[in-house]
């Protein structure tokens, strides 16, 4: 695993030294205190217990400004073009840096709409002013936001294999607990049935604490995004299984829905059936208007536009999102179009990057609810599905 991920950040590297010509921005200034930034795993792959300021430059000769106790983390990357130390203050050595940089442009990660490309702290940024001093920074100073966002979004060939096996886990992982799965157990014990299956493979959780359990709910219960309770699934129950998996630091999201036949039944009821029909039509008309080009918007109303016109309540969430390093990892969002404008929903698709599709049938007062989710890459040459599609609803018989 360290080896693909020592991989994964060379080839991020690559991606910003691109970016970073393409905006004619000649340096990105990374500032972190005890991993302060999200983008460190991704673009460096250190975390700094210490303050450190992480200069990438366009040419590619990159270098870091470390204290002593840290430098031997970023010296075994062998990233970096010089690794500088600092003994006490940091002061002294980051103005000497800055200067003979002579930085036209810089790129800072300061965002108002995206968490993942806003880490550089209000704390450093204040440090930052009064270094090199209020004029000399706003003479330079721009958002990394376009270029992180992209980074996050497009995935590399490592990242998009490292999904690929997260998923196949992922399904595998279901398939097995569907034929576990019994009447009459609680939500908690079908949770930690994934659980047991996730330690065997040696993959966590993709959300929360490393084996928490994935969102159960019998739908009776109630829909939500809930921790799976101690109440029992009985027959005649729809249960919906939301499970995020880590694999190598990259994670899956797919839902499956299963119905819990009562005595004398042999398939689902048929507005539970037609609850199933509805989403499946959804999420495929939804893949098939995954495209390079389209925006995140256009692909939220094709989805919606199915739930609707069969006639259930709108989606009350967005029918996808970006999946990578995060469960919500950022970019382009497929959600509703609204006033004011969203910039994740009017984002653009591009190749490479991979989300999760989940038009949702919802409804309150325990009628039919339908989650399924499924996992696609986008590429040139049209959407790809890297899950094992629910192609039926699932039925657990006593």
């Amino acid at each position: 695993m360290k080896g693909s991920n020592t991989e994964v950040v060379r080839e991020k590297l690559e991606q910003a030294t691109h970016l970073m010509k393409k905006h004619h921005v000649d340096t990105w200034l990374i500032m972190t205190r005890e991993g302060s930034d999200p983008a460190l795993p991704l673009l460096v792959g250190v975390r700094s217990v210490h303050q450190a300021a992480i200069f990438l430059r366009n040419s590619g000769k990159h270098l870091v400004l470390t204290s002593k106790s840290d430098a031997g983390s970023y010296e075994a990357t062998g990233l970096f073009e010089h690794v500088h130390i600092y003994e006490a203050a940091i002061e002294e050595k980051f103005l000497s840096i800055w200067k003979g940089l002579t930085i036209q442009k810089l790129a800072l990660n300061i965002s108002e709409h995206d968490h993942l490309c806003d880490g550089f702290t209000f704390g450093l940024y204040t440090w930052l002013l009064n270094t090199v001093g209020k004029d000399a920074l706003q003479q330079v100073e721009t958002s990394s936001e376009q270029m992180l966002s992209e980074l996050r979004s497009v995935k590399t060939s490592t990242e998009i294999e490292t999904i690929k096996n997260a998923v196949h886990a992922t399904t595998d992982i279901f398939e097995t607990v569907h034929k576990k799965m019994k009447p009459y157990m609680t939500e908690l014990e079908i949770g930690n049935l994934f659980v047991a299956e996730m330690k065997e493979r040696g993959v966590s959780s993709g959300l929360g604490g490393a084996y928490d359990p994935p969102l159960v709910c019998a739908v009776r219960h109630g829909l939500a995004h809930r921790k799976p309770s101690d109440r029992k699934v009985e027959p005649g129950d729809l249960v919906i299984v939301d499970f995020s998996l880590k694999y190598d630091d990259y994670v899956s999201d797919i839902a499956r829905t299963i119905y819990f036949v009562r005595a004398g039944e042999t398939e689902a009821p048929q507005e539970i059936e037609h609850a199933f029909r509805t989403a499946h039509r959804a999420i495929t008309a939804s893949i098939e208007a995954l495209k390079v080009g389209k925006k995140g918007y256009e692909v939220d109303e094709v989805g919606r536009k199915v739930i609707e016109e069969a006639g259930y309540p709108t989606i009350r969430h967005s029918v996808g999102h970006q999946i990578g390093r995060a469960t919500h990892d950022g970019g382009t969002i497929l959600g509703p179009k609204r006033v004011p404008a969203r910039p994740a929903v009017e984002g653009t698709i591009r190749a490479g990057e991979v989300y999760a599709i989940e038009p949702t049938v919802i409804q309150d007062d325990g009628l039919p609810c339908m989650l399924v989710e499924e996992n696609v890459l986008v590429t040139p040459d049209g959407p790809v599905i890297l899950s094992k599609r629910q192609e039926e609803l699932w039925l657990v018989k006593e």
